[in-house]
């Protein structure tokens, strides 16, 4: 059984780990090519993955390094290259190959039942959409930044021994994942998976995938 910091550890990982999906589901930015130019974002994929208690295949993650910062190739040509995949993925695409947006996923259209039901979930987490997020709240990237507040949240309580703070913020992790993002997520990363051909793209399905399919 595990005991108490044990579980806050996995706790933690997964404020990063959430966050770091959130980062990759957005569009890249300079900010993306730095990580994965320094090595930075497969050293903290990995470190996160296993303080969650899984694993992406060394080999994967070595591809990911060797790819962005094993070689010479300039930081602009990177980003330009996640820029077009982006777009050639979640927009240009016509059908869509992978859907940005829940209520796409769920019921064919922006801002349908699911949009204002994730939006609801923030209200009663204390959070005002136009101050915390830049994007519909119904967006992949959102809704991975309000999993990882929670996650914040749910260690702010048990730091503070708040425990209705703690049990909320579990609380609402589980409807988050139950009823929106862990079916989207997955969607979106089998997606992905059958259809990117960057090795940033496939490895971050590939750690999507498994970290929800073992929820």
């Amino acid at each position: 059984m595990q005991g108490l910091d044990e579980q806050l550890e996995i706790v933690q990982s997964k404020v990063t780990l959430y966050d770091l999906f959130a980062q990759a589901l957005n569009y890249p930015d300079q900010a993306l090519i730095e990580r994965l130019a320094s090595g930075e974002f497969a050293d903290v994929l990995r470190a996160s993955m296993a303080g969650a208690g899984q694993a992406l295949p060394e080999t994967d993650l070595n591809s990911l390094k060797s790819e962005y910062s094993g070689n010479s190739r300039e930081r602009s040509e990177l980003l330009l290259e996640l820029e077009k995949e982006y777009t050639r993925i979640f927009f240009a695409s016509k059908p869509r190959l992978a859907y940005l947006f829940e209520s796409v996923y769920k019921e064919g259209k922006l801002y349908q039942d699911s949009t204002f039901e994730i939006a609801g979930l923030y209200h009663d987490a204390g959070l005002k959409i136009g101050d915390a997020f830049r994007l519909p709240p119904d967006h992949i990237a959102v809704e991975f930044e309000f999993l990882s507040f929670l996650c914040f949240k749910e260690l702010e309580g048990a730091g503070s021994g708040d425990n209705e703070t703690r049990e909320y913020a579990k609380e609402l992790q589980g409807e988050v994942i139950s009823k929106h993002l862990g079916p989207f997520a997955l969607d979106v990363a089998e997606r992905l998976e059958k259809h990117a051909g960057t090795v940033f793209y496939t490895t971050v399905a590939d750690a999507i995938l498994q970290h929800f399919r073992s929820w």
